[in-house]
């Protein structure tokens, strides 16, 4: 893949004279526009000063358009990612001009990396939290980051279960340099140790397989939990939500082994009807355990997330045992009427 780094202007403070953006060109293609010199703009003239920088926006945005196009002309089954700050949309188009959820919403990137490095894991919570409640990304998928220097390890470890709790697909870790042997350690002991021979799935190369890998950890904590007696459902929800499950984790599973379209839709199809009855079957559940509802109610948004990310893989890239509607399999064999 490739990663868009420091795609942005540098920061700005107008009051103290500190803008950007004065080359020849875009002085020339400004005045040409507006009859104006950008240079001869204070902020004070509020409404050219609004056209000089929605035009630096648009400067920002058509290279990410052209490097978007030219890359995926080159290998269309390319990743493009983008590093980006969380700041609020209207601060930061006044001070970088970076409008990076409308480069989401486009599809011309598809991993947004925002930059929420914190030391405290409750600053990276009011960073992080805001852009993954948000629908306006699109099917891009937000993979907040977490900075690694000078961050205790076990502050990491905390960073990294907050972002495991929040509708997050995943997480990014900055820099590999910083990632030290007790840290790889603590991650080793806590994820689970990778057979050599076990392919590890990225979610945003086989984001079907991510979602039916991450759908059967859920399942797997609620049968551990259900075994014993730590989940407070009763009849009949406990059979209609079981029974629902099963039909879910059949699809997402059926998904994973042939992507095509048609298992798309049904597994999409069966998790919005999951989620929609998800808060009935657990309401006793939230009133005992309403954090851990929360998360649960999380990681099926993150899933879905990986759902509708893997949704433009199909129809913009090539993928491994890929099928054409000419040969879909019946998506009601074997489910219960």
């Amino acid at each position: 893949g490739i990663q868009l780094d420091y795609i942005r202007y540098p920061f700005q403070d107008p009051k103290a004279g500190h803008t950007f953006g004065y080359g020849k060109a875009a002085r020339e293609q400004f005045k040409a526009l507006t009859g104006v010199d950008p240079i001869e703009i204070e902020p004070k003239d509020q409404n050219l000063w609004r056209q000089w920088t929605d035009f630096r926006i648009k400067q920002i945005d058509t290279l990410v358009k052209s490097v978007s196009q030219m890359l995926r002309q080159k290998r269309s089954e390319l990743i493009i990612s983008a590093a980006v700050f969380p700041m609020p949309r209207e601060d930061r188009l006044q001070k970088i001009q970076q409008n990076w959820e409308d480069w989401a919403s486009r599809g011309e990137i598809d991993l947004m990396v925002p930059m929420t490095y914190a030391l405290e894991t409750e600053e990276l919570q009011k960073l992080a939290q805001p852009w993954l409640t948000k629908s306006s990304i699109s099917s891009a998928l937000v993979l907040p980051g977490i900075r690694l220097l000078n961050l205790p390890d076990i502050v990491a470890v905390d960073q990294i279960q907050l972002l495991r709790d929040l509708p997050a697909p995943g997480y990014a870790l900055f820099a590999v340099e910083n990632l030290n042997d007790n840290l790889r350690g603590i991650l080793t002991r806590t994820q689970g140790q990778q057979e050599p021979t076990t392919e590890v799935q990225v979610p945003y190369r086989q984001p079907f397989l991510a979602a039916a890998e991450r759908y059967q950890a859920l399942q797997q904590e609620w049968s551990f939990m259900l075994a014993n007696n730590q989940i407070v459902v009763g009849e009949p929800d406990l059979s209609d939500w079981g029974q629902q499950a099963d039909t879910l984790s059949l699809l997402l599973n059926r998904l994973a082994e042939k992507p095509s379209m048609m298992s798309l839709l049904s597994a999409q199809l069966s998790m919005s009807s999951f989620r929609s009855r998800f808060q009935t079957w657990m309401f006793g559940q939230s009133v005992e355990q309403p954090y851990q509802v929360q998360v649960w109610d999380n990681r099926l948004e993150a899933i879905q997330r990986l759902l509708r990310y893997g949704e433009r893989t199909l129809q913009n890239r090539p993928l491994a045992g890929r099928e054409t509607a000419t040969n879909e399999v019946d998506i009601t064999e074997g489910l219960d009427p």
